[in-house]
């Protein structure tokens, strides 16, 4: 029934706004269907403007070679894209996922990887981004 109401954009964000905060507590909580449910997921990003995408939509459109899927959390959407920490990874084009509701950071506790991509906190330390040739030969210079 849940994939079916997701199926109408309109429809879905509703029913989203209404029971997001419960389906992101059903990841934490029910280790059975986490997956099932994850699908169901809706986040803003770095380049969704004021639409919500899902994670599948967000691996679809990742760019070739990205191996990971760059999320940040923050107390607001505007607070997260202004952000120092992401804007290495905007000027690669890359989109970067806004946890701001407070059971975001529950779920990635829960939910470490997504159709087979880790999840990758972009404050954390360790972020290592692999270099473009461009970015060798300036550094090289």
């Amino acid at each position: 029934m849940f994939a079916e109401l997701s199926e109408n954009a309109e429809d879905y964000k509703k029913f989203y706004e209404q029971f997001g905060k419960n389906l992101k507590l059903g990841v934490h909580e029910d280790s059975t269907n986490r997956t099932k449910i994850s699908e169901l997921l809706r986040f803003h990003t770095s380049k969704s403007g004021e639409e919500m995408v899902s994670l599948k939509e967000y691996v679809a459109k990742m760019k070739e070679g990205q191996k990971d899927i760059f999320f940040i959390t923050g107390e607001s959407k505007a607070a997260v894209a202004n952000s120092p920490f992401i804007e290495s990874l905007k000027k690669r084009g890359m989109e970067v996922i806004y946890m701001v509701d407070p059971i975001d950071e529950y779920v990635i506790q829960q939910l470490k990887e997504f159709d087979g991509k880790k999840l990758k906190n972009c404050t954390k330390e360790g972020l290592d981004l692999e270099e473009t040739e461009e970015e060798k030969k300036m550094l090289e210079e």
